[in-house]
């Protein structure tokens, strides 16, 4: 009996621990849970793509729209500008600007081909022409002589008279007029080789020495700068620049009198035997915008060039 009592709790203990133990439920519904609730976040977060998306597009299509708009008004706006300016510019030129789709592809073709040769012109690589003064003279051995200046600037008609030639203003399109005038004149049987026999261009006494000094300017003039150039033909020049100022006369003090009334540029040069002279009446109000300008413009003179003679031969 004892041992019967002994062994059953035994064979009871050995019969639960045999038997598995049951799954807890609440766990296998804890996971589905999850699985459920990861899916359903999966479709809200596509969800929220799929409206951005949506919406992005939109805001391109808006921007893309506002920007074909504002190109074709700022080509309508760059179409009227380039016709005044090619109007101004360009004597005759104009445009027929006009709403008609089928007008606007010519109209823009004429305005490109109008506005690239003005910007050829007014780039750095514009024409210099030409402006030529006196006649060959077999008797007095007086030949022509020139300067260049820009073709976009105006220059006032010439006159010759027997050994000068006179130009009126030159105007510069930008800054106005640059200078009041050009004159150029010969002075035969100078009784110099070359104007170097004259001495150091600092040292010359410009107006006396080229014959200028009838002009109370010229007279009262001060140098302010002076330079020798020599040209592709060896030939030399002197240039001169004078300053100046009022006929005392003329000032209502001393302090008016300092002020600048005239700027010349000068040229001088001598070929056989005959003294050219190129004098230029700049306008002291725009020497700082067209100086450089003008300089380059005296710069240019040249004696002794070819030009038909006064008999037309």
């Amino acid at each position: 009996a004892t041992a019967m009592l002994r062994a059953q709790p035994c064979h009871h203990v050995a019969r639960h621990a045999r038997a598995p133990p049951p799954p807890p439920p609440l766990m296998v519904r804890s996971s589905s849970y999850a699985a459920s609730s990861s899916t359903a976040g999966v479709g809200v977060v596509r969800q929220q793509r799929s409206t951005r998306t949506r919406v992005k597009s939109k805001s391109v299509d808006d921007v893309e729209r506002e920007v074909v708009r504002r190109r074709a008004v700022l080509m309508t706006m760059t179409r009227a500008l380039a016709a005044v300016y090619v109007a101004q510019r360009v004597p005759g030129a104009a445009f027929a600007l006009t709403s008609d789709d089928t007008d606007d592809d010519a109209s823009q073709e004429a305005i490109e081909a109008q506005m690239r040769a003005v910007m050829e012109r007014q780039s750095g690589e514009q024409v210099f022409v030409k402006q030529v003064g006196l006649q060959s003279n077999a008797t007095d051995g007086v030949k022509a002589c020139a300067f260049e200046i820009s073709n976009l600037w105006r220059v006032g008609e010439a006159t010759t008279n027997d050994l000068n030639t006179e130009w009126g203003e030159i105007i510069d399109p930008v800054n106005g007029e640059a200078a009041r005038g050009a004159l150029v004149f010969a002075t035969p049987n100078f009784g110099a080789k070359s104007i170097v026999d004259l001495g150091k261009p600092e040292d010359i006494s410009v107006a006396k020495v080229l014959g200028l000094d009838g002009d109370d300017f010229y007279r009262r003039a001060d140098m302010l700068g002076a330079a020798k150039r020599v040209d592709k033909n060896n030939q030399v020049y002197y240039d001169w620049e004078l300053i100046a100022s009022p006929p005392s006369a003329s000032c209502s003090s001393a302090i008016g009198c300092l002020y600048p009334e005239h700027i010349f540029l000068i040229s001088a040069s001598v070929l056989d035997g005959v003294l050219y002279v190129l004098s230029i009446d700049a306008t002291p109000a725009n020497w700082r915008t067209t100086g450089s300008s003008m300089k380059k413009m005296r710069n240019s003179f040249e004696v002794g060039i070819a030009a038909p003679s006064s008999d037309g031969a």
